[in-house]
């Protein structure tokens, strides 16, 4: 039961502008050692992110860059698996790399919310989220900091570890065909678009969004949230979009492309000078704070 979790937060829509990394180490199921550090990202910081994890400009000004802190990443992970909650960090990881030209390393890596659901029956289509598995498990923790994130990653996955008798290894690089599985009953096609007015006294009432690719959460649920909290959810990509959450692209549904069609559209618009969001699923999920 060795391997090493982690957790990044990002410092705007780019999923590689990792602003500070947390990782906990487990030897035998123990936590045992702790690395934690702001990140200098490329790029300025969004204010909603800053809403979500309380990290600005100026608490980064002297912290150290990608590259100052990337042989101590590699020695503290080592040869452990990698376990995360939902595929973000690792996506976060390889494109924060990738753009600062460092090697990508051979880990293996593990996702702890597809343990919870394949494990969890209540947790397999809603609920899932890393804020509210730790409450109903009694685990508090400083969500939206990247080690106490981190930290609480590696709660639940011992604890499921233990609980079913299951080796870290069970679980390396099931994400993504679980994934597929859990969203799409296994048919290569994306959740169906749905849209639902928001609620008029929702923290987001009168803002529009819509969601494209495959998220952790179900269609049906996320629709569900984001009108709870006023968004205005819209089935299609338009100018009068205020964000658009993108999830995971299967890249054999694009037609040759690399992203939806909705995001390329809405990625014109921006280029026209439309004024409109794209955010990844943990932004999101930051955003209305779950």
């Amino acid at each position: 039961m060795n391997f090493v979790t982690i957790d990044v937060e990002t410092a705007n829509n780019n999923v590689g502008s990792i602003c500070q990394i947390g990782l906990a180490k487990y030897i035998k199921g123990k936590l045992v050692d702790t690395y934690c550090s702001l990140v200098q990202p490329q790029g300025s910081f969004n204010q909603r992110n800053i809403e979500v994890h309380g990290i600005t400009s100026q608490m980064v000004k002297n912290a150290p860059t990608i590259y100052d802190i990337y042989g101590s990443i590699l020695q503290f992970i080592g040869t452990n698996v990698v376990v995360s909650y939902t595929d973000f960090d690792q996506r976060a990881i390889k494109k924060c790399l990738e753009e600062h030209n460092l090697p990508l390393p051979e880990w293996l890596w593990a996702d702890a919310s597809i343990m919870v659901r394949e494990t969890c029956s209540r947790f397999e289509h809603k609920g899932y989220n890393l804020a509210n598995v730790c409450k109903e498990w009694n685990y508090q923790f400083n969500h939206h900091d990247a080690l106490e994130d981190a930290k609480a990653c590696g709660h639940i996955s011992v604890t499921i570890l233990r609980e079913n008798n299951f080796s870290i290894n069970d679980w390396v690089n099931k994400g993504k065909s679980k994934r597929r599985s859990f969203n799409n009953n296994n048919a290569k096609t994306y959740p169906v678009s749905r849209s639902k007015e928001g609620d008029e006294n929702g923290r987001y009432a009168g803002l529009n969004i819509c969601f494209t690719g495959n998220l952790s959460i179900s269609r049906i649920e996320i629709v569900e949230i984001a009108a709870k909290h006023g968004f205005n959810v819209k089935a299609s990509a338009s100018k009068k979009l205020d964000y658009l959450v993108v999830g995971v692209a299967d890249l054999s549904l694009l037609a040759g492309y690399d992203k939806s069609s909705k995001q390329r559209k809405v990625e014109q618009l921006i280029a026209e000078g439309i004024n409109i969001k794209i955010i990844e699923e943990k932004e999101f999920l930051k955003l209305i704070k779950i």
